[in-house]
């Protein structure tokens, strides 16, 4: 069995796959990173006919691109590659994707879906029946090698990311008239009321109430596109914990674009480095004492920013998901706020870094916690499992 993978498509991923082709490649397996805008010629020597597997993410090549494409059939397809497609983000942005997976994967049955939130996973069980293989595997952490002694650290709190201001979702919210822009808002205040609530939940429950008949097949459509709301709370939320920090005084580092657009109630105006590739974010997040996560309606998953600060031996300030609390203790390995409440950030994170003892501790174990566990090598392994 070998393994092929993708990169200088989207650099975050092709960051992932360097560090998960590295770890299988160390077990002894033959692995091929390859530029997915190369010539796809050069794949052919690396593909065994019923050996070769091909790992991605977010549908890269198999989203029936024209260089991975031959004879209306896919070079997966074609020559037997079993395909593991790691979906990072809710699988409502990829519903065309998984809607032809027999046009662009070898088979259903030798493609495997996995997503980094168990309702992600039960959301493709759902409603695609053509899915055969669904796991569920939140991404590994990575920067253990920029992990620096305390007396290093230079920021109190860090934040990476990408900010998007809400007013530019108006336009689609508005766009079909005022009857379907208070649907939308409907939607949107009930995610803002209850966090903690699947964003597909809260679409289903609002979609039926008017379309009760509505089949299944009708309602993946629907959902696939509401993304601007998804992305209109997840920024909303991101704004609301950045603006209580900075209200309550935190100097915090940003790394990301977009931030000037935040509206912080004193005025003063956020500013970030272009987000900048993986390494370097990672970097400087071991500078820091604190990494901020806001979840993304992440409720039953995690994010690998959580488990990347850890490795930096930087702690993770993040609110909750199921599968946060089941595999993490507050005041132990991270820190939890109540995304509800963003003045109870500012008041968390003023805890920690007033109580230097707490803060090392919590970090430590985080730190211990993530190289025990929330390894690309222990992903590796979850991997293979699925497929040996």
């Amino acid at each position: 069995m070998n393994f092929i993978f993708f990169e200088d498509k989207i650099e975050t991923l092709g960051f992932f796959s360097a560090r998960l082709a590295r770890a299988l490649s160390a077990r002894g397996f033959e692995t091929y990173v390859h530029s997915f805008y190369s010539d796809p010629a050069s794949l052919f020597s690396r593909i065994r006919e019923g050996e070769t597997v091909l790992i991605t993410f977010n549908c890269i090549g198999v989203s029936g691109e024209p260089e991975y494409m031959r004879n209306g059939a896919s070079i997966w397809k074609q020559y037997g590659v079993t395909v593991v497609n790691i979906l990072v983000d809710h699988p409502m942005y990829y519903h065309e994707q998984l809607e032809s997976l027999a046009s662009y994967s070898s088979s259903s049955e030798s493609t495997h879906i996995v997503c980094i939130d168990r309702n992600h996973m039960r959301y493709v069980k759902n409603f695609y029946p053509e899915a055969v293989n669904v796991h569920f595997m939140v991404l590994a952490g990575s920067g253990a090698e920029y992990a620096l002694d305390f007396e290093k650290k230079k920021y109190d709190i860090i934040f990476t990311g990408n900010f998007t201001p809400c007013s530019y979702f108006e336009r689609f919210i508005e766009c079909n008239g005022k009857e379907y822009a208070e649907f939308y808002r409907g939607i949107i205040d009930d995610m803002l009321c209850d966090p903690s609530r699947s964003v597909e939940r809260v679409c289903l429950e609002h979609i039926k109430r008017e379309e009760p008949d509505a089949s299944p097949e009708e309602l993946r459509f629907t959902i696939s596109k509401f993304l601007f709301i998804d992305l209109y709370v997840r920024f909303l939320l991101r704004e609301r914990a950045l603006v209580a920090l900075d209200n309550a005084g935190f100097d915090i580092k940003l790394v990301g674009h977009g931030f000037e657009a935040v509206r912080t109630k004193s005025g003063r105006t956020l500013s970030g480095k272009t987000l900048l590739p993986t390494a370097h974010c990672l970097e400087e997040t071991a500078y820091a004492r604190i990494s901020l996560n806001v979840m993304p309606g992440f409720t039953d998953g995690g994010h690998d920013r959580i488990l990347s600060a850890m490795m930096c031996r930087t702690l993770s300030l993040t609110d909750a998901s199921v599968w946060l609390k089941e595999n993490f203790t507050d005041e132990k390995e991270l820190c939890f706020y109540d995304i509800k409440n963003p003045e109870s950030l500012a008041r968390t994170a003023e805890k920690l870094l007033s109580d230097r003892k707490l803060l090392y501790s919590v970090t430590e174990n985080g730190h211990k916690k993530a190289l025990e566990s929330h390894t690309w090598n222990s992903r590796a392994s979850e991997i293979l499992g699925w497929l040996i």
